[in-house]
């Protein structure tokens, strides 16, 4: 393939886009991802979470003591990236609405406990430490997805 060719075909990245299917695969198959936010001066952050995926939505947790929440608040506009050494990587662009609801928290540690295959007999100590007050969960809205399919790269 000629330089020019290879050079164009990075320009048009449609060709490398996961189909509906590939990208739940993607969010179920990671352990975790990395979220971002804005800090109040305007730095843009991120940082490794858990996350789990119920009524079909990835939901997220936090705590009110941290910078993250904080600017939720202030702008739930978050990203929210996904990788898969086989796969590759999905983006959510989206909004995240946290509540303090304890049922929902509640739901929120158990499907991440129970997606963690953690034994059995560590539930209780798990949620004694997680379930708290101060802690929010939150779905997240997507407003687009952003993929890459490296196993349809052009050799």
């Amino acid at each position: 393939m000629s330089d020019d060719l290879k050079d164009a075909a990075w320009e048009d990245l449609s060709p490398f886009r996961m189909d509906e299917e590939t990208i739940q695969q993607v969010i179920d198959r990671a352990f975790g991802c990395t979220v971002t936010w804005n800090a109040k001066n305007g730095q843009s952050m991120g940082v490794w979470v858990s996350h789990v995926v119920m009524d079909g939505q990835v939901w997220l947790t936090t705590t009110g003591n941290r910078s993250k929440t904080r600017a939720w608040k202030r702008d739930p506009r978050t990203s929210v990236v996904f990788g898969d050494q086989e796969l590759g990587s999905v983006t959510i662009v989206g909004t995240i609405e946290l509540t303090y609801d304890a049922e929902l928290r509640t739901r929120f540690l158990n499907t991440l406990f129970d997606r963690n295959g953690t034994n059995a007999p560590g539930r209780e100590a798990f949620l004694k430490h997680m379930d708290t007050e101060g802690r929010m969960v939150g779905p997240v809205e997507v407003k687009k997805y952003i993929t890459f399919d490296p196993r349809k790269l052009v050799t």
